[in-house]
């Protein structure tokens, strides 16, 4: 498995959109296997996702992420996982070590709380229909 991590210097970038780089990791089990800092420029949101998508990578762990681009990023076969901050070796450990929220879900739902199984695309649906009321 390969995941990239946005980076603002020695932090997890704030916002995945302006991260001036971003790091990927190959992941064998719960082991960290190589790493590679690629230059992300001036890319657009989807640019980004394509050249992450084009490098294999399947989980994408940020501090922030624009929701307009969560079916981009879907279609492109990644899972994103925001709203994770500080150093980026904390956050890989606590990805290796598996205490990061599951793909595809926002860490700080409530919902997430009984750790039982969910529909693909829960937390997404909980906030439409939280933004429709």
């Amino acid at each position: 498995m390969r995941l990239a991590i946005p980076t603002f210097g020695t932090e997890v970038s704030p916002r995945f959109c302006f991260a001036p780089e971003v790091l990927v990791v190959e992941v064998e089990g719960r082991r960290e296997v190589r790493r590679t800092l690629l230059t992300l420029g001036n890319a657009t949101c989807p640019d980004r996702l394509r050249l992450l998508a084009g490098r294999g990578v399947s989980l994408l762990v940020c501090g922030g992420f624009n929701s307009a681009f969560l079916g981009d990023a879907e279609r492109a076969g990644i899972h994103v996982v925001w709203g994770v901050s500080g150093s980026v070796d904390d956050a890989l450990r606590d990805i290796l070590a598996g205490k990061t929220a599951s793909p595809g879900h926002h860490p700080h739902c409530w919902c997430h709380a009984d750790e039982g199984p969910k529909p693909r695309n829960h937390c997404r649906r909980i906030r439409r229909r939280a933004e429709d009321q």
